[in-house]
């Protein structure tokens, strides 16, 4: 179906029709209301659906309740703008049904009102039956649901449904309020025909405060007897229901469970710092001010300013190879700007921001600022235990308890120096060193579940997109705007956070039981050849290296380093040294400096053809550097010939039976065939061509001269890793992103030459040794093998449409992954679709192997640990679904307990009953939502809940389980398949 094909032969009438809306689409010349006067006005607002002509009266009287519709006047050829204002219409305010006041006072003559469709200007009438006591303007502005610019002697006012809509889509999409704003001015003036007056700045700050009062107003700071000045720091925050919240969602005892199972209880938390989020030096704290310091997610200014004063000079590098973040923190260019960046910290498991959890970086990401950061987030909170997820854990945790020493000692006293545990998100984790592999691993952690602790990176994904509007805030502006953008990605979060769990658990049940089951034959067959003493010093020393990392790793195969190019070449070197000691006839010439020599000019041929295929075509300059290259090179291959006819005396002979001739191209010594005894496709052609032994030193070196090419992919790609990354995060501009592609080619080039170096290592080992054990490690590298640890290959289909986008004229940047090379792509968010290429596995080790047991070992404890996880995931999101029905049980009696009259609230004394009855409304239908919230989540998450409790207790015969619940829509981050990284 096509429907853009089914309506084009429609288009004429659809154009006809709209035409025909231009004039009076048939409507008489007499008013169809009254009968009587002329029709020569109609309202152009949709609401007025088939409002027809009418006169002025008329139409004056029909919009007493519709104030802020455009009125269209017929000058008998076309319509013309007109007001209701220009034809008479007053509002009253001040009296239920915008019933007239006869001791109205008038409001400013040019009052002006911003609604969703326009800026209009409005005759207003405030009422004053009372006198003074009548209430204020501001007050009866707001009784109509239209907030006052300022709360004395009003002019402007803007509609509930304007501002809340500007709210909805400036924390959806971003929109910044100029671009809204001047949308309502375009919009007034195509239809007016004039532009109207300016109330930029009164938008804004009214917008400004009206995010002030929505977030008091959802928090319950209306029926607090102290009212809003008595919030406290982080109150206005949204929790996280799932994650362990005391007098919220806990049971009672729950600080005495079981060791085995303190996990159940444990915060997860994940720590970054995020450069997009920068300020300028805009406007100042006196004309910008912010109205709540603390009270939602940003840390309390005062007492972060005054504690990085002390830290005003200190410098930190990174000692981890892996990451830059903290190497880059001293470089970042700060002139201009009031804020570098933002540090933050989320419940680790499911992307809820933290009560002041985030604080501004003033110069890169340092210790001072994550430390007070994390301390700000878990200060006055009870946890058990706390797993934190951060890229520079390594790093940061190595000195936190002496520095939290200085800061806060209670922090120690409180958990101890295991109650807190340092860990790296497992997509960081591959890009830092071996050493961090280990340590600093979730799949090696007891309790972490599944735990991948990358959520932080989905949530400033969201946040991000409010950067471009907040650079030039003044400070008070963007702090609000930022606790409002976080809130609101709290709340989309929390919406459909039960069935995001749900859908986990119906994954973890099944991947449980599928690793319990393969855990149980492996462990059950190494039982029956080694013996269960075996398997349980195998546990203990898993139990050890938990205990205490400094113990040997049992996760980490101990083997020796594999030989490199040059320890082979040295290995030969001595061979031939003790053969001549040992009288044994050697020729004059060493085999080994011949196959080194030749291996050497062979890889001199491919670094100068590399070089003629990326600089093509030459410059003056390059091609006299090339000339000099061909030169040398063919010298030395002249050099080689000479020793190659004493070590290959019958190579001609051997030719001969291939039908192949050596003759040279002395104008391309690049492509001249040196024909090593790898280049001789048979062991008798060998034989006949080569000097005894010469073969197997052949393969010997190439072996290794492999395993070196090899590693010089994974160290090319483990860079292109890191550049790709920080291309992505941090490089804007056209000059930077040539600079960083310049970088990213010469990477890409050191890669290419590795690979190269690594086929034609391979081909020569094929042919020397086909059924060699190199044969189980070093395997066939194609092009799609070649990707590093966040790329991943396309399909046959992927390429294709890949290809047609681009030819359609998509760049690079319209996608969600970024090309490295044909066919290669790195993913920029998660990776769910990711394979490992085979480059990055463990070898292979046969039963031959002296380190065997070593290996076996390791693959059990893996396959253990595996096990484990997925059965700590399973608990874990058992209990966080519990625990989301008790947190929204908890919410609506708290709610409950915010009416009128109860304990630490407002009392009825001195309040209107109107005002009573709108407490007592709002608290109770809060609740009544939480308690319809509960009620879902336990029907539709019990009886999955029951089936995973049976088969953690490994219940045999258990049937089908059929569930049926609203599917997740697409485009929620968190429903996504992250548990794949």
């Amino acid at each position: 179906d096509n429907p853009h094909a089914t309506w084009i032969p429609f288009r004429e009438d659809y154009l006809d029709e709209m035409l025909y809306t231009e004039g009076r689409s048939g409507c008489a010349s007499i008013c169809w209301t009254c009968g009587e006067m002329e029709a020569m006005y109609r309202c152009v607002d949709e609401e007025c659906f088939g409002g027809g002509m009418m006169c002025a009266s008329c139409i004056v009287d029909a919009h007493a309740r519709l104030p802020l519709h455009w009125i269209e006047e017929w000058n008998g050829t076309f319509f013309t703008a007109t007001s209701l204002k220009e034809l008479g219409l007053k509002v009253y305010l001040g009296h239920p049904g915008g019933q007239r006041c006869h001791y109205s006072v008038s409001g400013d003559r040019d009052f002006t009102v911003l609604h969703v469709n326009g800026i209009h200007q409005v005759a207003v009438e405030f009422c004053a039956c009372k006198g003074e006591e009548s209430p204020t303007h501001a007050v009866q502005l707001l009784r109509a649901r239209w907030y006052p610019a300022t709360p004395i002697n009003p002019q402007t006012s803007i509609t509930f449904s304007c501002l809340r809509q500007f709210h909805h889509i400036n924390c959806i999409g971003k929109l910044p309020a100029y671009d809204y704003y001047l949308a309502l001015f375009l919009m007034t003036k195509s239809r007016q025909r004039k532009p109207p007056k300016d109330r930029y700045k009164v938008f804004l700050r009214s917008m400004f405060q009206w995010r002030h009062l929505k977030m008091v107003k959802r928090h319950g700071r209306g029926h607090h007897h102290l009212h809003i000045s008595g919030t406290k720091e982080g109150e206005l925050a949204e929790l996280c229901p799932a994650c362990p919240q005391e007098g919220w969602n806990l049971p009672v005892g729950w600080k005495l469970v079981a060791k085995t199972l303190l996990f159940k209880y444990a915060k997860f938390l994940a720590l970054d710092a995020n450069f997009r989020l920068r300020n300028k030096i805009v406007s100042n704290d006196y004309k910008s001010p912010t109205l709540g310091p603390g009270w939602a997610y940003l840390v309390p200014q005062e007492a972060y300013k005054e504690y990085i004063e002390n830290f005003v000079d200190e410098k930190e590098m990174n000692s981890c190879s892996g990451f830059a973040a903290m190497f880059l923190a001293n470089l970042k260019n700060v002139k201009g700007l009031r804020v570098t960046g933002v540090g933050g910290c989320c419940c680790g498991r499911h992307r809820v921001w933290e009560p002041n959890s985030i604080g501004d970086l003033q110069k890169g990401e340092r210790y001072c600022n994550m430390d007070f950061i994390f301390w700000s987030t878990i200060k006055g909170k009870e946890y058990l235990n706390i797993f934190i997820s951060y890229d520079i854990s390594c790093q940061w945790g190595r000195q936190f308890w002496m520095r939290m020493q200085q800061h806060d000692p209670s922090v120690e006293m409180k958990y101890g120096l295991d109650g807190i545990t340092f860990l790296i998100p497992k997509f960081h984790l591959r890009a830092h060193r071996p050493a961090c592999h280990s340590d600093y691993n979730f799949n090696y952690t007891p309790g972490c579940g599944q735990t991948h602790g990358e959520v932080i990176e989905e949530g400033w994904s969201q946040s991000n997109k409010a950067a471009s509007q907040t650079k030039e805030m003044g400070p008070g502006t963007r702090a609000m705007t930022l606790d409002d953008v976080f809130g609101f990605c709290n709340w989309q979060t929390i919406q459909n956070l039960d069935q995001v769990l749900g859908k986990r658990l119906i994954n973890a049940v099944k991947e449980f039981d599928l690793h319990f089951v393969d855990f149980e034959k492996f462990d059950r067959a190494l039982e029956s050849k080694l013996g269960r003493a075996q398997l349980e010093e195998w546990k203990e020393m898993v139990e050890t290296w938990e205990n205490d990392h400094s113990e040997d790793c049992p996760y980490e195969v101990q083997v020796e380093e594999k030989q490199s190019f040059r320890q082979a070449q040295l290995d030969l070197a001595k061979e031939e040294h003790e053969k001549i000691m040992r009288g044994e006839v050697i020729h004059s010439s060493s085999l080994c400096v011949f196959l080194v020599n030749g291996i050497e000019l062979q890889e001199s041929q491919c670094s100068l053809t590399l070089y003629l295929l990326t600089n093509n075509p030459l410059s003056p300059t390059q091609a006299l550097e090339v000339q000099k290259r061909r030169t040398s090179l063919l010298k030395r291959i002249q050099q080689f010939r000479t020793v190659q006819k004493m070590l290959m005396p019958r190579l001609e002979d051997a030719l001969l039976l291939l039908e192949t001739t050596s003759r040279p191209a002395m104008s391309s010594p690049e492509k001249i065939r040196l024909f090593l005894p790898s280049d001789l496709p048979t062991a008798s052609l060998r034989s006949l061509a080569c000097v005894r032994s010469l073969a197997e030193d052949e393969a010997q070196l190439r072996e290794a001269e492999a395993r070196d090419a090899l590693e010089g992919v994974r160290e090319g790609l483990r860079a292109r890793t890191m550049c790709t990354r920080y291309k992505i995060q941090n490089v804007r501009g056209q000059r930077s992103n040539t600079r960083a592609g310049g970088v990213l080619r010469n990477i890409n080039i050191r890669i290419h030459s590795s690979k190269i170096r690594y086929r034609r290592a391979h081909t020569a080992l094929q042919t020397l040794d086909r059924e060699g054990p190199w044969s189980e490690v070093l395997k066939p590298l194609d092009d799609k093998d070649v990707r590093g640890l966040n790329e991943r290959a396309l399909t046959k289909e992927e390429a294709q449409e890949r290809e047609m986008r681009v030819q359609r004229g998509f760049h690079s940047e319209d996608e969600e992954e970024i090309d490295i090379e044909p066919g290669i792509v790195a993913m920029v968010q998660g990776e769910g679709r990711r394979t490992l290429s085979w480059i990055w596995y463990d070898p292979t080790i046969s039963s031959d192997d002296p380190a065997f047991m070593d290996a076996v070992r390791v693959e059990w404890c893996k396959a253990r640990a595996r096990m484990l996880r997925w059965k700590e995931e399973v608990i874990l999101l058992v209990e966080e679904i519990r625990r989301m029905r008790e947190f929204s049980l908890s919410k609506a009696t708290w709610w409950e307990g915010r009416k009128v009259g109860q304990p630490d609230m407002r009392n009825a004394y001195g309040l209107s009953a109107e005002l009573v009855e709108g407490l007592n409304a709002y608290a109770q239908q809060q609740a009544c939502f939480e308690r319809e919230r509960a009620e879902a989540i336990h029907s539709r998450w019990r009886l999955l809940a029951d089936h995973a409790e049976k088969v953690l207790d490994r219940i045999p015969d258990l049937g089908v389980l059929e569930l049926d619940w609203d599917d997740i829509e697409d485009d929620i981050p968190a429903a996504r398949d992250e548990e794949d990284i």
